[in-house]
């Protein structure tokens, strides 16, 4: 069952963005970043994940190795992409087709039933329809969603009694762990309330090949976060305890809004969709041993997520910070479904038309087609800056410090072309293009000077050598040489 759907996901999602395999593509902003994090994954030397906004690096680099491994198998090694950012994408997405496979594949374990599953299908398509880029982007807040579905439906088998399926608790929340600081907090707890009904509640019999899985999957997750807290002690850890910028606790309904707000297109809505879905599932579930479990896991996220957003998060206007939780919503009509053909036996057989209809809206839609930001203008203005520069190291600045989404581009470019490209700024921009890419002071001192200045912040500073900018929208900045 998991390759099929593997295969299933996989193709809908690279035939929706078939541009991979043709398009040249150059990252900008926050997706070169990770860009420059990969070159360092190639070469296995990366112990961290990307950055965040409030000064750290997230815990762990599993994703960015997944994306290093798609850029080495797709662009290095097979040549199926023109670029190297598209070997990046189709990793990612072909990644999260996986965990969508993972989640079937434990439900199906659960209900053996190929049109029940084709239901499900169905219907997680329709639901990517309402929620694009879920799946289909690679920004990581829309990555996590995948390993926090499979975490609460993998949880859940495991204390319904299916202990086979910790080990696919510990790969989802490892994933999450690594992605993002915040699920420091939600796997943990989440994974202890499992643990400890397993254990020490229910005293389920989990078999010692299940121990083993399970053990190792954790050992793989811990050992770069170990490395790292070792090796540049005392790494990021200590970091995450002021998470979320020291702001003050938000109110108990601001939270509960902010968490409401994934169960609908506005508040209204989200609030029947929510009260409706707990209700329908609380009566299908009866009975059911794997159903009443997810339930119970589903209820227990909404209150700890209202409690992240109360102590854990600074702007609470930011929803992509809980891009993830949209994975309860889904998983809760999942079990509806589920609960609706144990009850109707019958209506399994709706699962084909399901899963037709979802296809049908997907193509219509194109609601799994991979959307990106795109900058243009940075082969020129490599080519222009070196010719400019000869042998010097190229030295970056930034004006204003909005421009860093321009410079970072433009140091990626020069590092795959074997060009010294290097900001000049190591407080402000070590966090972004790393140590390695920071000018040292030879370089600041005998290194060409060039400037990215955005052109709305006024004339040139100058001579103009190149234009860079978003592909799509109006921001465009100057690069000009000032020696």
């Amino acid at each position: 069952m998991f390759v099929t759907t593997w295969l299933a996901y996989g193709a809908a999602l690279l035939v929706s963005s078939r541009d991979l395999f043709t398009r040249v593509l150059f990252e900008e902003g926050d997706a070169a970043t990770v860009s420059i994090q990969v070159l360092a994954a190639k070469d296995f030397e990366l112990l961290v994940g990307n950055y965040s906004r409030v000064g750290f690096h997230h815990p762990g680099p599993a994703f960015i190795y997944v994306q290093a491994f798609g850029e080495w198998l797709f662009y290095d090694i097979l040549h199926l992409v023109p670029s190297p950012w598209n070997g990046q994408a189709i990793a990612i997405l072909l990644l999260n087709a996986a965990m969508l496979a993972l989640a079937l594949s434990i439900v199906y374990s659960w209900y053996p039933s190929s049109m029940l599953i084709a239901g499900l299908g169905g219907a997680s398509l329709l639901f990517f329809t309402a929620y694009r880029e879920l799946i289909s982007h690679l920004w990581f807040p829309y990555v996590y969603f995948g390993p926090f579905l499979v975490f609460l439906i993998a949880t859940s088998s495991v204390v319904a009694g299916r202990t086979k399926h910790l080990w696919i608790a510990a790969l989802a929340g490892g994933l999450l762990i690594h992605g993002h600081a915040e699920f420091l907090f939600f796997v943990p707890l989440l994974g202890g309330i499992a643990l400890y009904l397993v254990i020490w509640r229910w005293k389920l019999e989990v078999a010692t090949r299940d121990w083993r899985l399970f053990g190792a999957v954790v050992a793989a997750f811990t050992f770069p976060i170990l490395l790292n807290t070792i090796v540049n002690f005392p790494g990021e850890l200590p970091k995450y305890v002021g998470y979320g910028g020291g702001h003050g606790i938000h109110l108990p309904w601001t939270a509960a809004a902010y968490t409401v707000q994934f169960w609908g297109p506005n508040l209204v809505l989200a609030l029947i969709t929510f009260v409706a879905l707990f209700t329908l599932v609380t009566v299908v579930a009866r009975g059911q041993r794997f159903l009443q479990v997810g339930l119970a896991f589903c209820a227990a996220t909404v209150p700890l997520m209202s409690i992240y957003a109360m102590i854990g998060i600074d702007q609470i206007d930011e929803a992509y910070i809980g891009y993830f939780s949209y994975a309860v919503p889904l998983f809760m009509f999942m079990l509806l479904l589920i609960g609706l053909t144990q009850r109707a036996d019958w209506l399994k057989y709706a699962g084909v038309g399901l899963l037709v209809i979802g296809i049908a809206v997907v193509a219509m839609t194109n609601s799994l087609v991979n959307r990106r930001h795109e900058m243009v203008g940075v082969p020129a203005a490599l080519e222009s800056m070196a010719e400019a520069a000869g042998d010097r190291a190229i030295v970056l600045e930034r004006r204003p410090h909005g421009a860093w989404a321009e410079v970072v581009p433009l140091v990626l470019g020069g590092a795959r072309a074997g060009l010294r490209v290097c900001s000049d700024d190591a407080a402000r921009m070590e966090l972004l293009v790393t140590a390695e890419f920071v000018c040292t002071a030879e370089e600041l001192a005998s290194g060409m000077r060039f400037v990215v200045a955005r052109k709305d912040a006024g004339e040139p500073v100058g001579r103009v050598v190149g234009e860079i900018g978003q592909k799509s929208g109006s921001q465009r900045s100057w690069v000009t040489a000032v020696d």
